[in-house]
């Protein structure tokens, strides 16, 4: 998958509150992985953007939060979740914070996009038989390209892909 963005940023605890530095990496997918360093081996947690975030805010838009000692509060970000939760984080610059803001809308709004078929066949559902009033459709495998649908229409005896 794509990469969006990576850096530092702190990030708050949720039980503490304690303002804590890692490595984060952002995929276009809405994947946003942290780590405990650049090394990636680590990993201490993942969110995913396009499914569980309701909105990006930045600087004096995150009201409750307190930056962490040596930070203003233009290098907020708070993510609000779709559970109502919400994950403070803090950029290392207002320029920083406003970068991390377009990437993470951007990764929450670009449409994921699937490889094109590789001309592997894979197991699908096809119907044999024929529409109303006419026998009863089973569905049989037929091999067919990723993100293709098969519809085809096997004789009576003849086996799809993958059936015995």
């Amino acid at each position: 998958m794509a990469l969006v963005k990576s850096g530092w940023l702190w990030r708050q605890s949720s039980i503490l509150r304690r303002w804590k530095r890692n490595w984060f990496v952002l995929y276009l997918d809405g994947s946003l992985l942290y780590y405990h360093d650049q090394t990636q081996r680590d990993m201490d947690g993942r969110l995913h953007i396009k499914h569980s975030c309701r909105d990006v805010r930045i600087g004096p838009e995150c009201r409750d939060v307190q930056p962490p000692e040596g930070k203003s509060r233009e290098c907020l970000l708070s993510l609000v979740l779709r559970d109502a939760s919400k994950t403070s984080l803090c950029a290392e610059s207002e320029d920083d914070a406003v970068a991390w803001k377009l990437a993470l809308l951007e990764a929450k709004s670009t449409p994921v996009r699937l490889p094109p078929p590789q001309n592997i066949p894979q197991k699908g559902v096809g119907y044999w038989g024929r529409g109303s009033g006419g026998p009863k459709r089973s569905p049989v495998n037929v091999g067919v390209s990723p993100g293709v649908w098969a519809d085809r229409c096997l004789p009576h005896g003849v086996k799809g892909v993958g059936q015995s």
